[in-house]
């Protein structure tokens, strides 16, 4: 997947998480629909202040808007690396420990499975 493609996935995953229409979200960013779907779409690059208030208003750095951009495969056109993340955040401490007891042996299970089949 192409960078611009994953950081719309991103973008777009997030302001649906958050219950933002792409009017709604074009209202915060002074932009227009058609430039906030373009984006989305992974036809345009924001600029610096649009990825700036595109953070702020989705509540997320702009770091998180970048990291691990791009890692995961196609999808039901959520980013799964954000849902995961959202997730993992509204958890207590004893759920978030079988959470990642959970991802380590699926973690193990994978290695396994690839260094059977390469």
């Amino acid at each position: 997947m192409e960078l611009k493609q994953a950081l719309g996935r991103r973008i777009k995953t997030l302001r649906e998480l958050r219950g933002l229409t792409q009017n709604d979200f074009a209202a915060e960013l002074d932009r227009s629909v058609d430039a906030v779907s373009m984006i989305e779409r992974g036809l345009n690059w924001p600029s610096i202040a649009t990825v700036e208030r595109m953070a702020a208003a989705l509540n997320v750095s702009t770091t998180e808007l970048f990291n691990d951009l791009g890692t995961t495969g196609p999808t039901n056109g959520q980013d799964l690396v954000v849902v995961a993340r959202e997730l993992l955040a509204k958890l207590g401490q004893p759920e978030l420990e079988v959470a990642v007891a959970t991802l380590e042996a699926l973690a193990r299970k994978s290695a396994a499975a690839s260094a059977v089949h390469p």
